[in-house]
């Protein structure tokens, strides 16, 4: 009999508890890639926003209007470099859970803003402008819903009441753009004012103000010049760059990336005791029979070896099981354009991380029982004592 052999007949011994250990630890693996996977897409989201890049909003609260009439005032401060007024909505295709952010903006002037964020070829740009229905749509987007150029699409928008009483638009898609970040890339861009003349509420206003300027280096300054513009007016302005704004959101929610990781860390602690507890039993059960196998001529190393390489059988299948489950179920799980992101997912480094973390749980629970078994007395052993 192999030392293989004798690993997979301990494993065996108790079948329900092996199977109810692998399963607990399956899990606490599968919730470490998850959330891992959710603080990649957290991180990219924060890496996609421009530290050069002005975004105005109301001073009052994030939802509340501003007129579209600022936008000619913010241009004409120095050092703006372009603006575009944003008519931030949400809209769904067919299924009223299948949402997605829906733009209405000055598309030639967004994409003047954000040249070397989003990307689109001129002519699908120039379609745009001389389409009033015309709308460029993010390439994530496009590929989740099955849209092509070509394809006019209609959209209910909840958030807009046309005169007729209806909530429904129709789009003529004429591009698709790529962004840097391309799980960002997950916006309808609609033309500012067919989107206007449609609604009847918040005519005449946009939610945001994307400002280009011409100095990065003049960024905070030029802000300041907004903000002084509109101090004494019933439409003050709040204007931070867009890295600010992605921070004070996620600041609202506390620090998001901290919150998960304490998750993973008590998951993985409690998984440790757990772990140990059922080698611990196993052991106490097989003690004649180590000190059987001493008897037969295995050395303390081996017996010790069999009981190190059985847990790290157990916690490493499991553990690669669980992160295997979390790359194939996450995407699935999070790919919703309206999370302003593509579908998150599972990097690499951490199937090494998780290696390793089962590693430790393995090592950390069996080489105390390794030592036992080194130091066991054949005799008193095998007499039960």
């Amino acid at each position: 009999m192999t030392r293989a052999d004798l690993v997979w007949a301990a494993l065996r011994r108790r079948p329900a508890r092996t199977a109810l250990t692998s399963l607990s630890i399956v899990t606490a693996f599968f919730l470490f890639g998850v959330i891992e996977g959710v603080n990649v897409g957290i991180a990219t989201m924060a890496g996609a926003a421009n530290p050069h890049h002005l975004l105005v909003s109301s001073r009052l609260s994030m939802g509340t209007p501003l007129p579209v009439a600022q936008l000619q005032r913010i241009a004409a401060i120095s050092g703006v470099d372009g603006v575009a007024g944003l008519a931030m909505l949400m809209g769904s295709y067919r299924d009223p859970r299948n949402v997605m952010p829906v733009v209405g903006v000055d598309i030639a002037a967004l994409f003047r803003i954000y040249e070397t964020q989003m990307m689109a070829p001129p002519e699908q740009l120039a379609a745009a402008a001389h389409l009033r229905t015309g709308a460029i749509v993010g390439r994530m987007l496009a590929e989740h819903q099955g849209w092509k150029v070509g394809d006019r699409v209609p959209i209910q928008m909840p958030g807009l009441r046309k005169a007729d009483g209806s909530s429904d638009m129709s789009f003529d898609i004429v591009g698709i753009y790529d962004r840097d970040q391309p799980d960002t890339a997950t916006w309808l861009v609609a033309n500012y004012d067919y989107i206007n003349e449609s609604r009847l509420q918040n005519r005449d206003s946009v939610s945001q103000i994307a400002v280009g300027v011409t100095d990065p280096a003049r960024t905070a300054q030029i802000a300041q010049a907004i903000d002084d513009a509109f101090a004494n007016s019933s439409n003050q302005t709040l204007t931070q760059t867009e890295k600010d704004f992605v921070d004070s959101l996620l600041r609202q929610v506390g620090d998001i990336a901290f919150v998960l990781d304490a998750i993973v860390g008590a998951v993985l602690f409690t998984l440790l005791f757990l772990t140990a507890n059922t080698m611990a039993q196993s052991v106490r059960e097989r003690i004649p029979e180590l000190a059987l196998l001493k008897s037969l001529g295995f050395s303390d190393a081996a017996v010790a070896g069999l009981i190190v390489i059985e847990a790290l059988l157990l916690c490493g299948a499991a553990a690669m099981l669980g992160l295997t489950a979390a790359v194939a179920v996450l995407p699935l799980m999070t790919n919703r354009p309206a999370l302003g992101i593509g579908a998150m997912h599972v990097p690499h480094a951490v199937f090494a991380a998780g290696a390793l973390a089962a590693i430790l749980v393995a090592l950390v629970s069996a080489l105390p029982l390794a030592g036992k078994a080194r130091r066991l007395d054949i005799a008193s052993a095998l007499s039960h004592r």
